[in-house]
């Protein structure tokens, strides 16, 4: 019962970014404990007093130092932590627009990431993501464009 203040989980968010027609992805650094040095599109854990779009906008200018603009929200997921106390950790995704960039010119990225890309959606075959990523670029990338088309 939320009264007795007993349900504390961890939520996260998950941003796909487009700018033009690529999308913006950054290879995980070896040293994280999921998915080490797969390509991922940045997202993270939902603080204290945010809610989902303030949340997806602060992470990703944290870990990739650009300014968005939540499109839409267009799926869940979650992550599975078989040896936590939280076995799932939820999420919620959003398709995104890049709209600027923290140091005014490109991405940057945090300690999080070695390396980032804005890659064509064509290409994404090339490339080692987190699993189950690739197809949801894809969907996120037809948000994207229905918007961009209004």
């Amino acid at each position: 019962m939320r009264e007795e203040k007993i349900h504390k989980i961890e939520v996260h968010v998950a941003g796909i970014c487009f700018m033009d027609d690529k999308v913006l992805i950054a290879k995980r650094a070896a040293t994280r404990e999921l998915y080490p040095g797969l390509w991922a599109c940045g997202g993270g854990q939902v603080e204290t007093g945010e809610n989902f779009e303030e949340a997806v906008k602060r992470q990703l200018k944290e870990e990739l130092g650009v300014i968005i603009e939540p499109i839409a929200s267009f799926g869940t997921y979650e992550i599975l932590t078989p040896d936590s106390e939280q076995k799932k950790i939820p999420g919620l995704r959003f398709a995104c627009k890049v709209i600027g960039f923290v140091n005014g010119k490109e991405p940057q990225i945090s300690k999080e990431h070695t390396e980032w890309k804005f890659l064509a959606i064509d290409k994404l075959a090339e490339l080692e993501f987190i699993p189950g990523l690739k197809g949801e670029i894809k969907a996120a990338y037809s948000v994207y464009k229905a918007h961009t088309k209004q």
